[in-house]
């Protein structure tokens, strides 16, 4: 089914018009101990102290953690960045496309909110529970629908790979936190607001490992061409950014050059059998973002 999803009927979805409505976290409930004692993991089990608090780590960050979390994360990156585009129309086109590539992703049924940043920089970010940035000067470097899809499928693929939860858990146990999740957030605020600007600020100035970029490059590409989108596209646009960041300038330190992220994505598309076919809409998208 997911194959055959039409761009043609990319409409009627319901405006989430971005992060304009974002609001502060949901309030966090103290779960930890009851997911653990449910949860008949003997390695949890053991981690119950006499307090009830759990040592870093053990548990996984549930999906409603990894919504408050993302949330926190999402208002420091807008807050970072210039704050958010306000173009409605092309906000609006941005979660059209974002949502049928999300729709096609490993994890269709988180509710994914889309964003232009006022940010002249050449990047984009994700942060868990489903938001997804794009920066002005990214998007003045796309030409087409297509390579727009590949670029949100690859935000989408850090999320549904739960990238940043990885970070998350390390820095939890870097900062010495005691008990997993978010339960700690209303005992202590501000190791909580310790952690999230720890997390926004490496996720702001360093970006994730290589091996985690290439397999969102990789993800991209696939999610995008689930939908119907020319496989192929998301080339144009790494060579373009390698023709004006060149090699030794990849987009952070941490991330694999442009070169071989275009070795990555050349490797997927065969061996998917991926073939220059499908939809490109340079018109449609150009007549959206010809006011960047």
């Amino acid at each position: 089914m997911r194959n055959n999803l039409r761009i043609e009927r990319i409409v009627g979805i319901p405006l989430a018009a971005g992060l304009l409505a974002l609001t502060a976290c949901a309030e966090v409930q103290q779960i930890a101990e009851e997911q653990a004692r449910r949860s008949g993991n003997p390695q949890l089990a053991q981690a119950i102290q006499g307090t009830g608090t759990l040592i870093s780590g053990l548990l996984p960050i549930g999906e409603e953690e990894e919504q408050s979390l993302g949330t926190s994360i999402a208002l420091q990156v807008v807050a970072r960045s210039g704050g958010l585009y306000e173009q409605p129309e092309l906000t609006r086109y941005v979660n059209l496309v974002g949502r049928a590539v999300a729709a096609t992703s490993d994890r269709p049924n988180l509710e994914y909110r889309f964003a232009v940043l006022n940010d002249q920089s050449l990047n984009a970010f994700a942060t868990p529970g489903g938001y997804v940035f794009v920066t002005r000067g990214l998007l003045k470097q796309v030409k087409n629908e297509a390579e727009l899809a590949a670029v949100l499928g690859h935000e989408i693929g850090h999320i549904s790979q739960k990238h940043m939860l990885d970070v998350i858990q390390r820095t939890k146990q870097i900062a010495g936190i005691s008990q997993a999740g978010l339960a700690y957030a209303n005992q202590d605020p501000r190791a909580f607001q310790q952690l999230i600007d720890t997390v926004a600020k490496k996720l702001l100035d360093e970006g994730y490992d290589q091996g985690k970029e290439t397999q969102a490059d990789r993800l991209g590409v696939v999610f995008a061409a689930r939908v119907g989108y020319d496989a192929t596209a998301y080339l144009g646009l790494l060579n373009r950014l390698k023709g004006l960041r060149g090699d030794d300038r990849a987009l952070f330190k941490t991330h694999p050059n442009f070169s071989a992220r275009i070795a990555a994505v050349e490797e997927t598309l065969r061996e998917k059998g991926y073939v220059k076919t499908g939809a490109v809409l340079a018109d449609r998208f150009s007549q959206v973002s010809s006011k960047l």
